[in-house]
């Protein structure tokens, strides 16, 4: 978010919390295939958490986060990845902007 190459910090933090919020959704109906198809519930989340983020057109972020999240919701249940990977990631991406406007207030032109 934070990263040299970019002056606005705000579409990076926006691209985290959209993969993310994509991934959690697509995880939450991909849980509705039978335990049994493991491998096929994971592979199927994860691609299509992907394509919808890549989609949005926006940073390489985006449809990574979505599949890296997608798995996580699937791998570790939608209790402790859901809305905890969620959370998480609000928490970080504001934390980052905040910074940003603190110290790189010159570079940052909204």
């Amino acid at each position: 978010m934070l990263g040299t190459g970019h002056p606005k910090p705000d579409p990076s933090g926006l691209g985290l919390i959209v993969g993310v919020t994509v991934c959690i959704l697509v995880g939450e109906l991909a849980l509705m295939i039978p335990a049994d198809l493991a491998a096929v519930r994971i592979a199927s989340a994860t691609f299509v958490a992907m394509m919808i983020a890549a989609a949005f057109g926006m940073a390489p972020v985006v449809p990574i986060q979505a599949g890296a999240s997608a798995m996580l919701v699937l791998l570790m249940g939608p209790q402790v990845a859901g809305l905890a990977r969620f959370l998480d990631v609000l928490i970080g991406a504001s934390t980052g902007l905040i910074v940003a406007l603190v110290f790189f207030r010159e570079r940052l032109k909204f």
